[in-house]
């Protein structure tokens, strides 16, 4: 995450928050000072037990909406400095103004920024990779996961 000039004035530590698929994950902690490192990878599993049409699978994502938040470790809860939202679908599929970077596909996204963040909205930057495979149930209908 980067966001060019900015200095918290608080000084714990950061992490960032992703909610997608009903399924909710965090990084682990890093110091307070931009740019922002999270070299993780966050796996999202799910299981779609009553789809059979991929088109189906498509309303399901663009129903479902997943969030991004930055979050510091202010006491007591925590403050969330900036978000990011979108449906499932274009988050996990999103139009082909990608960048070629060293791990593969690189997306970057602009975080709406909270009212207490200062300065310019942070820039985020990331890569997803998504694969959807079909497998059988029990009863011989198929169903993607």
């Amino acid at each position: 995450i980067t966001c060019p000039g900015v200095l918290l004035k608080d000084k714990e530590e950061l992490y960032l928050s992703v909610f997608v698929l009903g399924q909710y994950k965090k990084t682990q902690c890093v110091p307070a000072v931009f740019p922002l490192f999270f070299q993780e990878k966050l796996v999202f599993e799910k299981d779609f037990a009553n789809i059979v049409d991929p088109g189906d699978l498509v309303k399901l994502l663009e129903l479902d909406t997943a969030v991004l938040e930055l979050t510091q470790l202010v006491p007591p809860v925590g403050k969330i400095l900036a978000t990011y939202e979108e449906n499932t679908r274009d988050f996990l599929f999103p139009d082909p103004k990608l960048t070629r970077g060293h791990h593969g596909l690189e997306r970057e996204i602009l975080m709406k920024r909270s009212s207490s963040f200062p300065g310019i909205a942070p820039k985020l930057r990331f890569s997803t990779i998504s694969l959807i495979a079909e497998s059988l149930l029990s009863s011989g209908r198929s169903h993607i996961q």
